[in-house]
């Protein structure tokens, strides 16, 4: 992969997407996504580095759903999810964690935190 690692915000919030697509677009290259057709669209084209996936997308899936799908399939099984959401009960902790994510983080999302877990996590697959 040439250039910035790339970045996919799956997110049906508009303004969430903005939020991220603001702060990571320093280092990273990011592409947005608010629906799980442009969410299936975009992996059929592209590969990426890092997957924020929020779970409540008001769609046919949500992004627990979506993450299993990622987690099955040989091209995206070692990229790196994290969960991104308003709800912070233990019971969708599980789930993420039951579909394969690699965190789970909670909106207000802290940008520091979410660098950190990151570098953290492109630095593992360098490794790998």
């Amino acid at each position: 992969m040439d250039g910035k690692p790339r970045v996919l915000v799956v997110d049906d919030e508009e303004l969430s997407q903005d939020f991220l697509r603001f702060f990571l677009s320093q280092r990273f290259e990011v592409y947005t996504v608010g629906t799980v057709n442009a969410f299936y669209n975009i992996i059929a084209k592209l590969d990426f580095d890092i997957i924020l996936m929020d779970i409540s997308l008001r769609d046919a899936k949500d992004g627990i759903q979506l993450t299993k799908e990622l987690k099955a399939s040989k091209k995206f099984e070692n990229t790196a999810i994290f969960i991104i959401t308003a709800y912070n009960t233990t019971k969708e902790m599980k789930m993420a964690s039951d579909a394969g994510a690699d965190n789970f983080l909670t909106k207000p999302i802290d940008m520091k935190v979410l660098m950190k877990l990151i570098d953290k996590a492109l630095t593992e697959k360098k490794v790998a």
